[in-house]
């Protein structure tokens, strides 16, 4: 660039939200979102994965584009994504959506009625997961975006010697091959289009990707990002940017030894991570550094420390950072990580590769593959180029299990017999438990049978070749990754609200069974008029210590039976498609959505309240403080839940001050991965700047927040956020 980044970063960081695009260079997006609408529904004999791929190709051969001349990530498309908040839906994405319903509706109508009533109470998402990618960025950075087409034309040549003109195979190969015309139309076309600005290298590299594989650390940024462009021009999210320290390492050591300035190096990350945060990712663009190797050997290299640096200098939290730990792990960087967080700069997470390596080998997976995993999304682990998890295919309201177990299977919100119908006359605790068990059971049975035969369908709901061109085995079979030729296919399941689950069932137990203080039809009469004329007995249920989060033993106790019995029966099961199950504790902020259809709860929750989110206590609830909260944490055999488990932990800026303090926050991360922690992520501040920030938003404009496996600035949150995060310090010592 002309100028360097920090001259430039003004003009860049909102460049999405203010693009102006070239009306000469395409037609609108709204005009393209009719045409689009019209070639995805009108009635056809071409397979769906045709019908795709020339709905993406008039898309790319159409869409508007925008140069901005003060980033070397210059070229932008027009395709109707709002950037106000968070970049919503593409057009195309718009388009290509109502054929879920329609499928499911069509090919499964008493499996989607049934999970439609579930929905309806609360239990949330149960469907095939096309939005949580990992592309293995080892191949497409190998033959790039001509390679690849070339290799789709090479295995459609073979196969057709044996396959029928119109196999799923060769239609498969096709789609690929249309896509792939279109990208390198667009890219030529992006080329012509540059000539018209002062832009010679920018040009010369969209030029070179047009014709050949990525030479340079900045033409690998170039065609990560553009491939992202392409692979989210639909349905698809590629939630990993991959290993980047150990990915881009070839190519800086290669533009050193040409004579590339480390300035100019340095330049270049700022403006690749600062092009992420104007794109205003919903949830962040995750990217993973450091890890180890089967054997226990450090993979920290330079460019782990660079790309720390860097990111630390520029105050952002998008893109996101997981870093991989271990017992051999250098001190440096794990210091580092540390202070940054301690700073506030704190969108990142540590991952505990013995944790992850430990839960791979438990779903027969060993560490000779698992150790090329990468953290996609929020904490999930996949081992890129071998691996589909479908990481977020169940998100489970675990609270609704309660209530069925109280109500014989009803909602109490609703008066629907969503569970199953069991009985009422509950005489002791045990046979309660037992009922919430059969409750768990038969949701999560449906939950998991529904995904499977949907899975059945997957290239007819959303046929991803561009996903799927990223995987050797999908190009030389002819299969889309949906169709599972990977050798691990595995699906992944979440609970969702354990810590409201148990402290309900503990509320019960105590009150209920154990001093007799109301009977069990007095509960669900309490819980019915949401504890209007009890809230004396809502008042002590509420303030009694017995609540998960405090290292407690009747809480704690009742988490791990709850979680013993998830991982007995669901843990690595075996699925019809092949592939295994993985299991996940991770709810993310759909614990505010999962609130909003929950009726009032034992625990003395309020109905449409939030129930507990990711592994956290109630909300308010850990009392005990973070080592109490970690305590109950560790009691957790987090090999049986590969799929997300983190620790999420509050601390006051005065507890990691200093030297010493930060001394201590490093050994407290120890301490947690050493005992078998999965992860950790959380926020360093105190109760009164949060406070603060909520009365005068404008003076904590950029005070960022860690809210789930993401970051957001604390003054955007709604208020029921903000007191969540509040109460949380208040009641952790901030």
């Amino acid at each position: 660039m002309k100028q360097p980044f920090f001259a430039n970063r003004p003009l860049i960081e909102n460049e999405f939200e203010q693009a102006i695009f070239d009306p000469s260079t395409g037609i609108s997006p709204d005009e393209l979102l009719l045409t689009l609408k019209e070639m995805c529904d009108a009635p056809t004999d071409e397979a769906r994965p045709i019908v795709f791929a020339k709905a993406f190709a008039y898309l790319l051969d159409n869409v508007q584009l925008q140069i901005n001349e003060h980033t070397p990530f210059s070229v932008k498309f027009n395709l109707g994504i709002d950037y106000t908040e968070f970049a919503t839906k593409s057009i195309l994405q718009i388009a290509v959506s109502p054929q879920k319903s329609r499928v499911r509706a069509e090919k499964l109508p008493q499996e989607y009625a049934q999970y439609r009533n579930f929905a309806s109470v609360g239990l949330d998402w149960m469907m095939v997961d096309f939005t949580h990618t990992v592309p293995n960025w080892d191949y497409l950075l190998k033959y790039g975006f001509a390679g690849i087409l070339q290799n789709a034309r090479d295995s459609r040549e073979k196969l057709s010697a044996t396959e029928a003109p119109q196999s799923e195979r060769l239609v498969f190969l096709d789609s690929v091959i249309l896509c792939y015309e279109a990208i390198i139309r667009l890219l030529e076309r992006i080329y012509a289009y540059s000539l018209r600005f002062d832009l010679p290298e920018f040009s010369k590299c969209i030029k070179n990707l047009s014709t050949r594989p990525p030479e340079t650390l900045y033409e690998v940024m170039m065609f990560s990002v553009l491939y992202l462009y392409f692979e989210e021009a639909g349905v698809e999210r590629a939630r990993s940017l991959g290993p980047i320290d150990r990915l881009y390492l070839p190519y800086l050591e290669a533009d050193r030894k040409r004579g590339m300035a480390e300035e100019e190096i340095q330049d270049l990350f700022r403006y690749y991570f600062i092009h992420f945060t104007a794109a205003k990712r919903f949830a962040e663009q995750p990217f993973t550094i450091c890890g180890s190797d089967k054997d226990g050997k450090d993979l920290t290299c330079e460019l782990s420390h660079m790309i720390l640096d860097i990111y630390d200098e520029m105050d952002i939290y998008d893109p996101k950072i997981h870093l991989r730990c271990h017992k051999a792990l250098d001190e440096r960087i794990l210091k580092k990580a540390a202070r940054i967080i301690s700073d506030g700069h704190n969108s990142i997470c540590l991952i505990n590769d013995e944790a992850v390596y430990r839960g791979y080998e438990r779903l027969g997976i060993p560490r000779e593959e698992s150790q090329n995993y990468v953290i996609s999304g929020c904490y999930e682990p996949i081992i890129m180029g071998r691996e589909e998890a479908e990481i977020c295919a169940m998100r489970f309201n675990t609270v609704k299990c309660v209530e069925f177990a109280l109500n014989g299977g009803k909602d109490i919100m609703t008066g629907i017999r969503a569970g199953l119908a069991s009985k009422t006359d509950i005489e002791s605790f045990d046979e309660l438990f037992e009922i919430f068990l059969q409750q768990l059971d038969y949701c999560t049975d449906f939950a998991l049978d529904f995904i499977e035969k949907q899975g059945r369908y997957s290239t007819l709901i959303n046929p991803s070749p561009i996903y799927s061109s990223s995987f050797a085995e999908c190009i030389e079979n002819g299969k889309d990754v949906h169709e599972y030729p990977l050798a691990y296919n595995n699906l992944s399941l979440k609970h969702h609200g354990l810590a409201t689950t148990v402290d309900s069932l503990v509320a019960v137990k105590k009150f209920v069974f154990d001093n007799k203080e109301v009977s069990l039809e007095e509960i669900r009469q309490i819980l019915a008029h949401d504890w209007q004329g009890y809230e004396e007995l809502q008042a002590r249920i509420t303030s009694n210590t017995e609540k998960y989060g405090n290292n407690r033993p009747l809480p704690d106790q009742i988490m791990s039976d709850i979680l013993e019995h998830i991982a007995d029966r669901y843990c690595g099961k075996e699925l019809a498609r092949g592939g295994k199950v993985r299991l996940g504790l991770d709810s993310v902020y759909h614990c505010i959505k999962h609130g909003e259809k929950t009726s009032a709860t034992p625990n003395g929750r309020n109905a449409t309240t939030p129930i507990s989110k990711n592994l956290c206590a109630t909300d308010g609830m850990d009392r005990g403080g973070i080592t109490a909260y970690m305590q109950s944490l560790l009691k957790i055999d987090f090999s049986a839940f590969l799929d997300g488990a983190p620790f999420d932990f509050m601390l006051h800026p005065s507890a990691v001050e200093g030297e010493k303090g930060l001394d201590d926050f490093v050994s407290l991360i120890k301490i947690f991965l050493s005992c078998g922690g999965f992860a950790m992520q959380g926020n360093v501040v105190g109760g009164e700047t949060l406070k603060a920030a909520q009365l005068h938003p404008e003076k904590y404009a950029t005070l960022q927040v860690r809210v789930c496996g993401w970051n957001e600035y604390f003054v955007k949150l709604s208020k029921l956020k903000q007191d969540m995060f509040i109460r949380q310090c208040e009641v952790m010592g901030g």
